[in-house]
């Protein structure tokens, strides 16, 4: 491997080099000032896939060992753009997060898809399905335990979902309100605007990952420990949904959460 030599660069990569050095300095600085508790606690936040990967376990052949560390990459690859200003990119990447939370779902109960999906095809898209799983979110929506939840705490979860993806997907096909550029200002810059909604993206991420997950496996789910239960349902933070999990599922979690 070639020693990297600053001053043997052509003249255009030595520019772009040196000011992206300058800038993301800036931007990770500037973020953490004011928000690296958050930015930790965020972090921490996706501790809970290791998690999910003891509780599904070798169920689910290599599709959890797989998806999951994919899952968990988007979700810290998504901090690492937020930290320097690149707030499309940190959305994008929150978009990728919580697609392939559903795909682990859907595929879960399809390995033969899976094995087709791993090997690149895209036999969905000749039928005009958008998606792995089919037409919309239909075949979440006809889970026993998501009709469940949704009787029990009264919320549309996959109508929330839809509407949160459309949110994330502003940030994929380029619309005005997820410009990287401003008036003025071509190279990122932290702000503090963007990067609330982006912190309040990710939190809403993790929140129908872990949602899905508890009702899409939850068989698993409520087999295992009541500390990994506690654990999953404080990242899913809202209480309408905490609650909604425990009683749907029959939990037995005793006291607050």
């Amino acid at each position: 491997m070639r020693k990297f030599d600053i001053d043997k660069l052509p003249l255009l990569p030595k520019i772009m080099y040196l000011s992206q050095q300058k800038w993301v300095q800036e931007n990770w600085e500037a973020t953490l000032a004011s928000h690296a508790k958050k930015i930790n606690a965020l972090l921490e936040s996706t501790g809970v896939f290791d998690t999910w990967k003891k509780i599904l376990g070798s169920k689910y052949g290599n599709m959890s060992k797989e998806l999951i560390p994919e899952i968990f990459m988007d979700s810290f690859v998504s901090a690492h753009f937020a930290c320097m200003g690149l707030y499309k990119q940190a959305n994008v990447c929150l978009r990728a997060q919580l697609e392939t939370s559903l795909r682990l779902v859907y595929f879960s109960m399809h390995p033969v898809e899976y094995k087709w999906w791993c090997a690149g095809s895209t036999w969905y898209l000749d039928s005009k399905f958008k998606d792995v799983w089919g037409p919309g979110y239909l075949y979440f929506e006809r889970l026993e335990e998501v009709k469940c939840f949704e009787a029990t705490c009264s919320v549309g979860l996959f109508g929330s979902i839809k509407t949160f993806y459309k949110t994330l997907s502003q940030y994929v096909h380029g619309s005005a309100l997820s410009f990287q550029t401003k008036p003025n200002r071509i190279s990122p810059k932290y702000n503090i605007g963007e990067y609330k909604k982006w912190e309040t993206n990710f939190k809403d991420v993790q929140k129908y990952a872990n949602t899905v997950f508890a009702l899409g496996f939850a068989e698993a789910f409520k087999v295992s420990s009541v500390p990994m239960q506690r654990q999953i349902l404080k990242i899913v933070k809202d209480t309408k949904y905490k609650n909604g999990i425990r009683t749907s599922l029959k939990l037995r979690i005793t006291g607050r959460i």
